[in-house]
């Protein structure tokens, strides 16, 4: 079906084309599976872990949808091998990385637009999560987002600062977190933790930079 020949066709199978594009590459798909793996996950680990509060769940799908985890999982399912990508990617194993785990996503949207949500939700939480991860295991492995993209800031010799504000609604404090590389702001987000906020931050920064070199 030409959806799922879409959720396979990475934008560098595209680089030598002449003339107008006709055929679509998989980003549209990629963006609409992103949002709807964070939607599902989001809905697993309500129903799963019942007695926790908002700080602890948004830390436990952040290490689900991880960009490493998301690999690993599209990895698994051998979904680099049905990919339609340019012949320069192939000795590029970081590159594969980031293309196939955005594969899966396009994938995750490809099953809802011709399947249905519920479908869409059965295949990431029964053939995605179901096999692949142990949530009970995931939720006491540490991972940090912040000290990976520190990192990598390190190592291409760029300066990461923070902005901080704080917004008190009454009981708690809302903290604000800008994450800024160069001085340059990339990302902010609110949480009642400034420590999920900036796990957050550098989340989105690492899916930045993955993205900017697939």
């Amino acid at each position: 079906m030409a959806i799922y020949l879409e959720a396979f066709r990475h934008g560098s199978a595209m680089r030598y084309q002449s003339g107008p594009k006709i055929v679509q590459t998989n980003e549209r798909l990629e963006f609409l599976g992103d949002a709807l793996l964070d939607a599902i996950i989001a809905d697993i680990l309500f129903k799963k872990f019942p007695k926790e509060q908002e700080g602890f769940l948004t830390e436990m799908r952040s290490r689900v949808v991880n960009r490493s985890q998301i690999s690993a999982m599209a990895n698994r399912l051998g979904i680099v091998e049905l990919m339609d990508y340019h012949a320069d990617i192939r000795l590029n194993h970081q590159a594969k990385k980031v293309i196939e785990g955005n594969a899966l996503e396009a994938l995750i949207g490809a099953v809802y637009i011709d399947k249905g949500y519920k479908a869409c939700y059965q295949f990431v939480s029964q053939r995605l999560i179901g096999q692949y991860l142990d949530l009970e295991t995931l939720m006491n492995t540490r991972i940090s987002h912040k000290a990976e993209f520190l990192k990598w800031c390190q190592k291409n010799k760029l300066v990461l600062t923070w902005d901080y504000l704080e917004e008190d609604d009454g009981k708690r404090k809302l903290h604000h977190v800008t994450l800024k590389v160069e001085d340059e702001p990339w990302f902010t987000e609110k949480n009642y933790s400034r420590k999920s906020a900036e796990e957050l931050c550098c989340e989105k920064a690492l899916r930045k930079v993955e993205q900017n070199n697939s």
